[in-house]
């Protein structure tokens, strides 16, 4: 009798983890990564039709240098400031703390928890899985989707594919580490004769 329980429950999938389940696990597992390391550099590459460019970033509790191709960037919890050395200008701006594109606030670039996100295994083979996220209506999150590819020995991210309404973002990780060194900030006398837009 005991046997055709078992079977039953098996059959009806009772003790195992869930599609939705397992795509908690693994971003549950992605972010706590993150938040294991007082701070971290990750090194990429983005890639959007014929453009490709390397870049870099690191963090530290709620700030952030970010580096890609002749763009810097830095910003904390209020504040960012981007800067375009071909045009010799620094756009400020405040921090959008509810986005998760890389670009726009690395700080939260791997933290999908939450409400903000509906989670889908698309799939798990071969020691990575691929988790879809899409925005929850009234969320405020971003719109457009997002798939991320995750390690699964690891944990890490390996990348990223953000889709907006068709425009189409990849980014590849190339590299997460612990913070090496301490974290670059904002230094206004580093860019004396430059523009200063402030959209504040």
């Amino acid at each position: 009798m005991k046997r055709w329980l078992l079977l039953l429950a098996m059959a009806a999938g009772v003790g195992t983890v869930s599609a939705a389940g397992r795509a908690a696990e693994i971003l549950e597992g992605l972010a706590a990564g993150f938040r294991a390391m007082k701070g971290y550099e990750v090194d990429f590459v983005i890639e959007a039709g014929d453009y490709r460019a390397e870049g870099s970033y690191a963090v530290q509790g709620a700030g952030y240098a970010l580096s890609l191709g002749d763009a810097e960037v830095y910003g904390d919890e209020k504040v960012r400031y981007e800067v375009d050395n071909d045009r010799r200008e620094v756009t400020i701006a405040g921090v959008d703390s509810t986005s998760r594109n890389i670009l726009n606030n690395p700080v939260r670039a791997f933290d999908f928890l939450g409400d903000d996100y509906r989670a889908e295994l698309l799939s798990e083979t071969g020691g990575k899985a691929v988790v879809r996220l899409t925005p929850v209506e009234g969320s405020g999150a971003s719109a457009g989707t997002v798939a991320v590819t995750v390690s699964t020995a690891t944990m890490r991210p390996e990348q990223l594919d953000y889709d907006y309404d068709g425009e189409r973002i990849r980014v590849v990780v190339r590299r997460v580490a612990p913070l090496a060194g301490p974290l670059a900030r904002f230094e206004r006398s580093r860019f004396e004769g430059y523009e200063f837009i402030d959209f504040r």
